[in-house]
């Protein structure tokens, strides 16, 4: 009784031993021409976990990298490979620095780079006829994207940007229970106003749930809710804000009817707000009989704001959001990557979209005003 008591524990600390030796991730790879002392990194998209940063890292040995580590869940990152060792050690020119950056969805499973040469790893896509990452149903998802990306784009990098919109729809619409597509939906509902109300009810019905990111749907049903307030053609959701000598005004009362409105959300922090202004007002002044900006500032330093209002030479109204029309900004208007964030109202007083800077802002200008 006592020796298969003993051996019931041994087998028991046994699969416990082999259960740690599994948890979390890895990646391996074994590739032609990769040289050995090359540096292999896994790093979390800052946009994903500005706090993970590195995940893994290793050193090429015999042409074989494996990465080992763990993530709370499926999360989006950047495969990166680099020579700079071997570089600094043998004195190579700096024009032999090899760099690579190819995106991957790390779950903890077993994922393997798959590809005939070190040539064929490629920074511009996730697939290509001779690279793909295998491993992992939210790999295999991400991975299937890149090739309908690919594919629809025609290995063109210049045309994957136009591509990539109807891609990343169908793709949702195919697959509406990945991490791949719950993720690329959050990406679309974050910053309101960009999405039309028929946009927003087709996620909603077609993401019912995500079983492999329970984390990542609770965010989505979050942002669906406020997306469903800023969507295209609504009207503009009110905040609360003070003007120059501290009086409290809110954004409605300001933005006037009858004529085109943008709504200028800087800080004193973001030198492309402040870089962009110079243009915004070219176009206030070219179209000054039918278009108004109201610059709105995002800064908790008043003392902050006023320098940069003087130091820059900002004139006419201007407005601050205050403590609850801050928090209102980030969460009603979803603004999850900063400033500088754009409104463009029509004079019916609804908002046309969030356009993506003084370009979009100019084109919007010559096709309703001329």
């Amino acid at each position: 009784m006592k020796r298969f008591s003993l051996y019931s524990l041994l087998l028991s600390l046994f699969v416990l031993s082999a259960q740690a030796q599994t948890e979390g991730f890895v990646l391996k790879g074994t590739l032609s021409g990769l040289r050995d002392g090359v540096c292999v990194a896994l790093l979390a998209d800052m946009a994903e976990d500005s706090t993970a940063g590195t995940l893994a890292e290793t050193y090429v040995r015999n042409g074989h990298f494996e990465l080992r580590g763990k993530v709370t869940h499926p999360m989006l990152c950047t495969l990166i490979t680099n020579n700079l060792d071997l570089v600094e050690k043998n004195g190579w020119p700096m024009d032999s620095i090899h760099w690579t950056y190819t995106p991957v969805f790390a779950d903890n499973v077993k994922m393997t780079v798959e590809a005939a040469s070190y040539d064929d790893v490629p920074s511009d896509w996730s697939y290509t006829p001779t690279f793909r990452i295998t491993g992992g149903e939210v790999q295999t998802d991400f991975t299937e994207l890149g090739r309908m990306l690919y594919e629809a784009a025609e290995g063109n990098t210049d045309q994957a940007p136009q591509k990539e919109e109807e891609v990343v729809w169908q793709f949702i619409l195919s697959h509406p229970r990945s991490v791949v597509s719950v993720y690329h939906a959050n990406q679309m509902l974050q910053r309101g106003y960009r999405l039309t109300a028929e946009q927003v009810a087709q996620l909603d019905k077609a993401i019912v749930e995500v079983p492999a990111d329970t984390a990542r749907f609770s965010l989505f049903r979050e942002r669906i809710a406020y997306a469903k307030k800023t969507t295209v053609g609504a009207p503009l959701v009110d905040l609360e804000m003070e003007d120059a000598e501290g009086n409290p005004v809110r954004l409605v009362e300001v933005v006037p009817q009858g004529k085109f409105v943008l709504v200028d959300f800087w800080a004193s922090w973001c030198g492309i707000c402040i870089a962009s202004m110079p243009r915004i007002h070219e176009l206030a002044e070219q179209y000054k009989d039918s278009f108004v900006v109201i610059p709105v500032s995002c800064d908790t330093n008043l003392k902050a704001w006023k320098g940069a209002m003087e130091r820059h030479g900002m004139t006419g109204k201007q407005y601050v959001l205050t403590k609850q029309g801050y928090a209102d900004f980030w969460n009603k208007y979803q603004v999850g990557n900063g400033v500088p964030y754009y409104t463009m109202v029509s004079p019916d007083g609804k908002v046309l979209k969030a356009p993506s800077g003084p370009e979009e802002i100019a084109e919007i200008l010559e096709h309703y005003c001329h």
